[in-house]
C-alpha cells in the first residue's frame, strides 16, 4: 500500500485552522483500503519536539500534500522552518524514497486564488530540492469564507470543483506516469461580488478590534513606523 502524508501547516494555536479543514476534506477522499494516510501537523511537531519521528514518516511517503495558508503572499514562517529542517535531515540521513508525489493546497483571504500561486512554487521548488516530484497545487480564494459558507446554495458549483481538485489529487497518486504537469494549479474562488466581500470582510476587521478593546481608528496605526 502506498503510503499518503497530510501535512497541516496554520500557525493558529486556539482557533480553528481552515487550512486543516481543507485538508481534511481532502484527506477524506483517499480510501483507507488502497493507501496509508498519515496526518502531520506542524505546528504540534515543532512545539512538541517531535520533529524526528514525523521527518522518518516523511521519508516514507509515497505522496506529500501539504496544506497552508497564505501570509504575507507566502508560505507561513512555521511551514519555512518545517520544510528547511527536514531538507536537512533528508540530505544527513539519505533515507527518503524516490518518486515521491506532492501536492499543496494553499487559501487566502483575497477572492483571487491566483494570489497563492507564488507560495505554490514555493512549494514546488523545495520538491525539486528533496528530488521529488511537484505535480500541482489547489489554489483556494477566500479560503475562511469558502468554508463558512460551503453549505450555502450558491456555493454548490465552488464547493463542488474544490471536490474534483481533491479527487484529482487522488488520481494522480494512483498514476504511475511521472511526466511533467501542463499546469502548476487548479484555481477555486470564492464566487461572490468582489466589492461586497470587501465590505464584509472590512466589518469582520472592526468587529474584531472592539472584542479587543480597540477602535476602528486603531486598525489604521503604525506602531512599527520610525520617526524622522
Amino acid at each position: 500500500m502506498k503510503n499518503v502524508v497530510l501535512v497541516s501547516a496554520s500557525p493558529k494555536i486556539n482557533e480553528q485552522s481552515v487550512s486543516q479543514q481543507f485538508l481534511q476534506m481532502a484527506g477524506s477522499k483517499i480510501d483507507t483500503t488502497e493507501f496509508n494516510k498519515t496526518f502531520i501537523d506542524v505546528r504540534k511537531s515543532m512545539t512538541t519536539h517531535n520533529l524526528s519521528e514525523d521527518f522518518e514518516t516523511l521519508s516514507k511517503a509515497d505522496a506529500i500534500i501539504i496544506s497552508f495558508p497564505l501570509y504575507v503572499f507566502c508560505m507561513p514562517g512555521i511551514l519555512t522552518r518545517f520544510l528547511v529542517d527536514y531538507y536537512n535531515y533528508f540530505t544527513e540521513s539519505g533515507n527518503a524514497r524516490n518518486n515521491v508525489k506532492v501536492y499543496a493546497i494553499v487559501n487566502c483571504g483575497f477572492p483571487e486564488p491566483e494570489i497563492n500561486l507564488e507560495a505554490v512554487r514555493v512549494i514546488k521548488s523545495f520538491s525539486q530540492h528533496i528530488n521529488a516530484a511537484f505535480r500541482f497545487g489547489v489554489l483556494i480564494g477566500g479560503g475562511p469564507m469558502m468554508f463558512a459558507a460551503k453549505d450555502a446554495p450558491f456555493m454548490k458549483k465552488a464547493v463542488q470543483k474544490l471536490s474534483d481538485a481533491f479527487l484529482s489529487i487522488v488520481a494522480d497518486i494512483n498514476n504511475e506516469n511521472f511526466t511533467e504537469m501542463a499546469s502548476i494549479k487548479i484555481g477555486v474562488n470564492f464566487p461572490f461580488s468582489r466589492r461586497l466581500y470587501f465590505f464584509m470582510g472590512n466589518r469582520g476587521w472592526i468587529s474584531m478590534a472592539r472584542k479587543n478593546g480597540l477602535q476602528k481608528k486603531d486598525l489604521y496605526k503604525k506602531p512599527y513606523r520610525l520617526n524622522p
